[in-house]
């Protein structure tokens, strides 16, 4: 094979790494399980005492004691205004006669609390709120809008089952713990203060789900280590009351782990194939090192500016849907149909044979922006939509794929192609090729390294190899019976 055209860094400018900064590995959005209840409760609501009851509590408390005549003549009542404001202080509870003198009672004394000095009253009244509470950490949760995509996603298991079961006592605890936090949800007067006074029943209601962004996290010093993290979801302080979500996610991550295959050095010998003089400056004793790939995808610079001059290729670590290389592949794409004045038609996409690909909502945005101004399509009979985004994947294709591809293309018999192996072509644009590879461990998640280009001859290469990888794949999605796919196939790699 002719060696590839000289290329350009992409995104242009090196920075050291640092072994310790933790990187994005893959993105996934997950079910997190939650259920409605409703709550009936207790509130106790404060308010202020009129301005001579409070004058009135305030002399009280103040003084050890005072005499009934000398309330009269300090504040300039007669009888009868001494007598209905005695009267109102006495039947509320806050005021005895002891001795001839006026005392506060320990209701009286309570009005009063540290640092005030107006006394407060409060008044009790029942409520009934519907809370949602997730199904694991049992922290506040609420109805989300979902796609057809969405709830299709993978879903967090419960593992504390009995706590799960014994949902009525578990939320009862809960609801006090969150008090405030759905109180501000539906509190009218935000001067007023509001206070739980009791949890009176409890009454489960509808199953309803969250998603959960989860990052998979690693470090250069360790690869083969994941870990989640959720900050996409939440912030610091919320995720710390959810420590049980954290830990499902986890197990999550490690259920995705497997063990090394003896088809990730065939598809590591596929980069070199496809870029010899790129990948060349990867190999060590004849074979490609995966660490060091790892490392230049990950020491280039990213930026959101195009660069001064084209990129043709240049090495990525970890998954597309990571928001670094989401923004590479849309800048390259940008490049690419400004450069050659052409516009994507459409995607076919490789589907590595990992657990759980592409279950992130990040799938059909980029499918989106990938296929959002088509050019005009040979493929496109008068009155014929064709497909622009299709999937290639080997087995039983999952829901979510069905719901986020225009068309995806089924194979069983697949053993010759790398299990590890993902490519993304748009045709006469750009293409990327990364292999899903245990990092320095027998058994890991599965690392995605590869490069991404758009010089014509790697594009070229890469198309050959995807369209050999095509035959394997012979049941299609909308029906089509296998001579009217390879034709379509074979039109949609030109």
């Amino acid at each position: 094979m002719s060696p590839s055209k000289p290329r350009l860094s992409l995104p242009r400018g090196a920075r050291t790494l640092d072994y310790d900064e933790p990187f994005d590995v893959a993105v996934f959005d997950v079910l997190l399980p939650c259920r409605s209840f409703e709550v009936k409760h207790k509130v106790t609501e404060s308010g202020r005492v009129s301005m001579t009851a409070e004058f009135f509590l305030r002399l009280l408390r103040a003084s050890d004691g005072f005499e009934e005549a000398d309330f009269q003549n300090f504040f300039g009542f007669d009888g009868e205004e001494r007598s209905f404001v005695l009267r109102e202080a006495e039947e509320a509870g806050y005021v005895e006669r002891r001795n001839g003198r006026l005392w506060l009672t320990a209701i009286g004394r309570g009005l009063f609390k540290d640092g005030e000095e107006e006394p407060v009253i409060y008044q009790v009244e029942q409520r009934t709120i519907r809370a949602g509470f997730d199904l694991l950490s049992f922290a506040p949760s609420v109805v989300e809008s979902f796609s057809k995509f969405d709830q299709w996603l993978p879903e967090l298991k419960v593992t504390e089952t009995a706590r799960a079961a014994a949902a009525r006592d578990t939320v009862r605890h809960r609801f006090r713990r969150f008090y405030g936090e759905f109180s501000a949800r539906i509190r009218s007067d935000p001067q007023k203060r509001r206070f739980l006074y009791s949890v009176d029943n409890v009454e489960p209601g509808n199953r309803f789900s969250n998603i959960v962004r989860v990052v998979a996290k690693s470090r250069l010093r360790q690869p083969s280590t994941i870990e989640p993290d959720l900050s996409d979801w939440k912030v610091g302080y919320e995720i710390e009351d959810r420590g049980e979500v954290v830990e499902s996610c986890a197990a999550f991550l490690a259920g995705l782990s497997r063990d090394r295959h003896r088809g990730d050095a065939t598809g590591l010998n596929l980069l070199s194939e496809v870029a010899p003089e790129f990948i060349a400056s990867f190999a060590r004793g004849g074979e490609i090192s995966p660490t060091l790939l790892l490392r230049r995808g990950l020491g280039t610079k990213t930026s959101t500016e195009i660069p001064l001059a084209p990129a043709f290729t240049d090495a990525i670590a970890g998954s597309l849907f990571t928001n670094a290389n989401f923004r590479k592949v849309t800048d390259t794409l940008r490049n690419a149909a400004d450069l050659r004045k052409k516009r994507p038609g459409a995607c076919i996409w490789l589907v590595p044979q990992v657990s759980a690909w592409g279950a992130t909502r990040v799938l059909p945005v980029m499918l989106d922006h990938i296929t959002d101004r088509p050019a005009s399509d040979d493929l496109q009979s008068p009155g014929e939509e064709m497909p622009r985004s299709i999937a290639l994947m080997a087995g039983r294709p999952p829901n979510h794929l069905n719901e986020a591809f225009d068309l995806v293309v089924s194979g069983h018999d697949v053993a010759a192609i790398p299990p590890g192996l993902e490519i993304l072509l748009v045709p006469g644009l750009i293409a990327a090729i990364c292999i899903h590879v245990p990092m320095e461990a027998a058994r890991a998640f599965p690392v995605p390294i590869g490069i991404l280009t758009f010089d014509d001859h790697v594009i070229e290469r890469i198309r050959s190899v995807l369209q050999e990888c095509s035959r394997y794949f012979t049941v299609a999605g909308n029906g089509m019976n296998l001579p009217q796919l390879r034709s379509f196939l074979d039109q949609a790699l030109d």
